[in-house]
This record gives C-alpha cells, sequence and structure tokens, in this order.
C-alpha cells in the first residue's frame, strides 16, 4: 500500500496546503459573516438592557430644552 503522502509531488503537495487553506479561511469567514449579521448600532440607540431614562436623567437642569414643532 501507497502512502497518500508519497504519491504526490512537491508541487501537489504545495497546491493541496494552499486549497485546504483557503477552504478553512473561507469557512471561518462564512462563519464570522453569519454570527455578526446585522449585529450594528448607531449613534442614536442605546444597547439592549439600557433604561433610555437614565441617559437623559443625570442632565442639570440649566440646560436648555428643545421643542421641536
Amino acid at each position: 500500500m501507497n502512502k497518500i503522502g508519497a504519491s504526490l509531488t512537491p508541487t501537489e503537495m504545495v497546491i493541496v496546503i494552499i486549497l485546504l487553506t483557503f477552504a478553512v479561511f473561507a469557512f471561518l469567514l462564512y462563519r464570522y459573516l453569519c454570527h455578526n449579521k446585522g449585529d450594528y448600532r448607531t449613534t442614536g440607540e442605546l444597547a439592549p438592557g439600557e433604561d433610555p431614562d437614565e441617559d437623559f436623567g443625570n442632565q442639570a437642569a440649566s440646560e436648555k430644552k428643545e421643542y421641536f414643532i
């Protein structure tokens, strides 16, 4: 019986290693993109579990209020 590595030339071994590395990298990139899909917040949004009143409750009373017409 021949070993699998013994039947490949050094050039073929390099090609196989590069292809395997590319496949692993593609799989890890796919997992990363699926895991972080839609996981972003704009500057106006609070993180989940934060109280929106807490952010504005600590402001000084001397600040001007904004009125939207």
